[in-house]
Parts: structure tokens; C-alpha cells; sequence
């Protein structure tokens, strides 16, 4: 039977660079893979790419990748990591994937914070003023903390580095979901019928364990978890980034996927 493809789906302030890793893995396991970026996250740097991303919400982002979903001859596997685990279920809900991977999955609508480091976050968010009317990066301390604390100092750096802009309404969805009119991460989970792999790293303190789990109990028998132990949020770039894959990979292979 042929492999479905497979459709690699960043996280915020990102895009498809965070993914190669995964991409050249899962091609020479024969899979035909793409990494679509969202919205004017595939470019430059750049004032003009930081007025683009002004007022965007996730359901531009989801609206992005089902685009692309749908030019495809099947359905994917989508493997999303953080906001692309929020997509990936979007897609799943949609009933356009044959399997989706969340890789340290945001939050969804519902989700409450678990720990105190999350719930630090969140204040963090809060200190910001109104962030969601604008775009905001963390900054390199914030990053280092949450994102990139399993990284040796130089990759922080250059992972930072390549990170740029994104819209504050996106992030003021994923954060502040109780206070979001439109409900975006409202994801209905009974819709979804194909198997999904939640993988969490337990050094991850933006999205932990014991938040993740909350989810993906959402999928019941449709859901298999996997704790990464010593793994933090940006798993794919991460020196052993290969276990991680071949976590996935196996997954695949057991669900005929």
C-alpha cells in the first residue's frame, strides 16, 4: 500500500525551517513530505512582513494548510508542532487527514493551565499590554526559558535568530481562549476519526505532560500518547531530534499509515 504524504506544520513565530529535520527523516523513509508555511512567515523579515501579520487569527492559519490539504491526491498525515498541533487537529476535524502527530501541541480551547510555569506565562502575556492589537516576539530570556532550554547557548542563539514576528491576536487565541468571541481553538473533537499521537516533551514548560494529557484524553481510544522524557518545546531541533522521529515514524508503521 502507498505511504500517504506527509504535511509538516510549524509553530508560531516559525516556519517550514523548524521542520526540516523531520522532513528529510520521513522522506528517506519514503514518505513525499511538504512544509507549508503560513501567511507571510516563509519571508523576510521585514516592516511590511510585520504589518501582513497585523490582525491574523489561527483560523487564517488552518484556512492555509486546508488549502493545501486539498491540492493533495489523498490525505496527509499531518505532523504539527505547537500552533501546528492546533491545526493538525483542525485539519483532522475537518476530516481531511489520514492521521495527525501533535509534537507538543498549544493548548486548545478548554485547557486549562496545569503548573505554575504556565500559568507564569500566561502573566507574562498579561505584562505585555494590548499585545493582541499588535505582533510580538519574545524575547531572548522568554525563549530561552519555555522554547529553547534543552539547547546548547549557541543553538539558542541561532534558533532565535530566525524566529521573527506573529500576530498577537493569534497568540491572545491561543493563551486567553476564554476570552476569544470567536472561540478559534474550539476544536469539535468528536469529529475527528483518525488516530492521532500526542507527543510531550517533559521538559517542556509551555505546553507540559499534564496539559497535554488533558487533551488528547479529549480523542479517547483515538489517541496514543507519548511522554518524551529530557525533551523540551523545539524537540525537532533538539540533538536527539532522530528518537523523536523514529517514535513517529513507529506509530506510522503501526497504525498502517
Amino acid at each position: 500500500m502507498t505511504k500517504p504524504p506527509i504535511v509538516l506544520v510549524h509553530g508560531t513565530n516559525a516556519g517550514p525551517w523548524t521542520m526540516e529535520n523531520f522532513s528529510s527523516h520521513f522522506s528517506g523513509l519514503g514518505y513525499e513530505c511538504h512544509s507549508p508555511a503560513y501567511r507571510h512567515h516563509d519571508e523576510p523579515v521585514s516592516q511590511a512582513q510585520t504589518d501582513a501579520l497585523l490582525g491574523l487569527s489561527i483560523a487564517d492559519y488552518v484556512a492555509d494548510i486546508e488549502q493545501f490539504v486539498r491540492t493533495l491526491d489523498r490525505k496527509p498525515v499531518v505532523i504539527g508542532h505547537s500552533l501546528g498541533g492546533v491545526v493538525a487537529q483542525w485539519i483532522a476535524a475537518k476530516g481531511l487527514a489520514a492521521g495527525a502527530v501533535l509534537l507538543n501541541g498549544s493548548v486548545i480551547h478548554g485547557a486549562l493551565p496545569t503548573t505554575d510555569e504556565e500559568r507564569s506565562l500566561g502573566k507574562a502575556f498579561m505584562s505585555a499590554g494590548p499585545f493582541w492589537e499588535g505582533t510580538l516576539l519574545p524575547d531572548f530570556e522568554t525563549m530561552t526559558k519555555y522554547g529553547l532550554n534543552m539547547l546548547a547557548e549557541d543553538d539558542q542563539h541561532r534558533v532565535f535568530d530566525r524566529l521573527g514576528p506573529e500576530s498577537g491576536r493569534v497568540l491572545f487565541e491561543l493563551f486567553f481562549w476564554m476570552y476569544d468571541v470567536n472561540q478559534t481553538t474550539n476544536i469539535p473533537c468528536e469529529a475527528v476519526t483518525c488516530p492521532l499521537l500526542f507527543v510531550s516533551g517533559t521538559e517542556d514548560l509551555a505546553i507540559p505532560p499534564s496539559t497535554s494529557r488533558t487533551i488528547a484524553a479529549r480523542y479517547g481510544d483515538l489517541a496514543t500518547f507519548h511522554e518524551a522524557k529530557g525533551y523540551g518545546h523545539y524537540l525537532t531541533l533538539e540533538p536527539k531530534w532522530r528518537e523523536i522521529a523514529d517514535v513517529c515514524a513507529a506509530w506510522l508503521e503501526k497504525n498502517s499509515l
